[in-house]
């Protein structure tokens, strides 16, 4: 998940997050979350503290792009289309 996401999706559940150096200069809001502590499913006190790993992928950020593999059969993305 996002970060930013998960910062949010936290912050809707009254939890914070933070990194594990709260002073550290990278914020927590940009990158991939790949841990957590506490882990999933804990039970917690409203706006208790949970911090989270972040990777900081420096690859391309324009995601997946064509051709895919395997190719979709024919027609199939026409009926994707919208009608009109």
């Amino acid at each position: 998940m996002q970060a930013l996401n998960a910062w949010l999706a936290g912050h809707d559940h009254g939890l914070l997050l933070q990194g594990p150096d709260p002073d550290g200069p990278d914020p927590v809001m940009h990158g991939v979350v790949v841990s957590q502590a506490p882990p999933p499913g804990t039970r917690l006190h409203r706006w208790a503290t949970v911090t989270v790993w972040v990777r900081h992928d420096p690859g391309d950020p324009g995601g997946v792009r064509e051709p895919r593999r395997p190719i979709p059969p024919e027609g199939a993305l026409e009926s994707e289309l919208p009608e009109g």
